[in-house]
């Protein structure tokens, strides 16, 4: 009888552990470059053992829909948000050494093009920023030195965001017809 309460007091503290160390990392990544917008995971919104799995949050003035994918180790935040006039726009933020005299490279393809080299704007001496809009996006690959971006249109879902417009553009009739919290569009 002991050993069975040893071995049940071993199994709680590993499960503590492991999740203790699931929720640390869960913080660390929806904390990451949060600028002001409390992020939550797009399929688990407690704790995500997939650092790098989606994340969804609205902006603090005009509430529109963003998403974002981070890689804190490689100190890397992809955003995805809509521009006011209806085009998809993808901002990459990179935390490393940038300047004119030693920009930050990558390599990108958009929609099936030719592969084209880009340089990423210096901010800040520690801030790399590329942004990139287009109306669609069938295909977007972006490589870095370390780094590779590939799309994928079922974990961004782009309809998502087109559709949260929609209804904020006819907050009104959606107001009416859901009891979901439907935010007017506030974006003019």
């Amino acid at each position: 009888m002991k050993t069975l309460y040893k071995a049940l007091l071993v199994l709680g503290v590993i499960g503590l552990s492991i999740f203790s160390y699931l929720g640390y990392q869960s913080y660390r990544a929806l904390t990451y470059m949060k600028h002001d917008m409390g992020w939550l995971w797009i399929d688990s919104q407690l704790i995500s053992p997939d650092t790098t799995a989606m994340q969804s949050a609205r902006t603090p003035h005009t509430k529109q829909l963003v998403f974002r994918q981070v890689d804190v180790d490689r100190e890397l935040a992809i955003y995805l948000n809509t521009t006011y006039d209806g085009d998809f726009l993808f901002t990459f933020i990179k935390k490393t050494s940038c300047n004119l005299a030693t920009p930050y490279e990558a390599k990108l393809t958009v929609n099936n093009q030719a592969e084209q080299q880009i340089v990423f704007d210096c901010h800040e001496p520690d801030t790399a920023i590329y942004r990139i809009a287009k109306r669609k996006f069938s295909q977007l690959h972006l490589t870095a030195s370390d780094f590779d971006f590939e799309l994928d249109l079922k974990q961004w879902n782009p309809k998502a965001l087109k559709k949260d417009d929609f209804m904020q553009h006819n907050y009104e009739f959606f107001q009416k017809h859901t009891s979901e919290k439907i935010y007017p569009w506030n974006r003019d």
